[in-house]
């Protein structure tokens, strides 16, 4: 489902009060992502936290389709090796700007309502946070961030819509971000996905 389709069919709206209030009861299986959009995400819209926005089917508009939430944030690459910091910046055209952390926004939730999953709907909203965050910004921002499930099905996503990962490996991700330093499965996998490409 190309960006214009999935736009003829679907409504942006933040997620607000009003609207969460109006809509049927979201779920996409996973039980702290719909407690997050059923219970928190007003509080955390409250407090300036994250900002939560869906999708609504046109035909109709008091069922979710999908929800996503962000924040600002950055991704801070001191955790890499001095090696790995130094092909970061090379891959990504930053060897002039050696900072310790590049400017982003952090996609802190993303769902889709299980009862219309595996139909484009998730790689269609990606494309839709893409160009929006990556086009007319204020602010400059040149990474989305997301601290992925770790969990097949969700890394699978990110990878096919083209996020890559800060650590090479779940082990390198454990010893370099823990303070012990020791090597424990991860439940998450940070991940990247440079704004820089939908200007391209």
């Amino acid at each position: 489902m190309n960006n214009d389709e999935f736009l003829s069919k679907y409504v942006f709206k933040e997620l607000t009060e009003n609207v969460l209030a109006e809509c049927e009861h979201f779920s996409c299986g996973v039980g702290d992502l719909d407690e997050y959009f059923q219970k928190d995400v007003i509080a955390y819209s409250k407090r300036w936290v994250s900002r939560s926005y869906v999708f609504c089917p046109k035909a109709n508009p008091r069922q979710i389709a999908c929800a996503f939430s962000v924040s600002y944030d950055s991704l801070r690459i001191t955790d890499l090796s001095n090696r790995k910091q130094e092909e970061f910046r090379e891959q990504n055209d930053l060897s002039e700007k050696r900072l310790k952390r590049y400017p982003g926004i952090l996609i802190g939730r993303l769902a889709v309502n299980k009862e219309m999953s595996h139909q484009g709907i998730g790689t269609a909203l990606m494309n839709f946070i893409k160009m929006w965050l990556g086009h007319g910004g204020k602010a400059g921002c040149r990474f989305l961030i997301v601290d992925a499930r770790n969990s097949k099905d969700t890394l699978s996503y990110y990878e096919k819509n083209g996020f890559v990962y800060l650590f090479p490996s779940e082990e390198m991700e454990s010893m370099r971000t823990r303070k012990d330093n020791a090597v424990v499965p991860q439940t998450t996998r940070l991940m990247y996905f440079d704004l820089k490409d939908t200007s391209e």
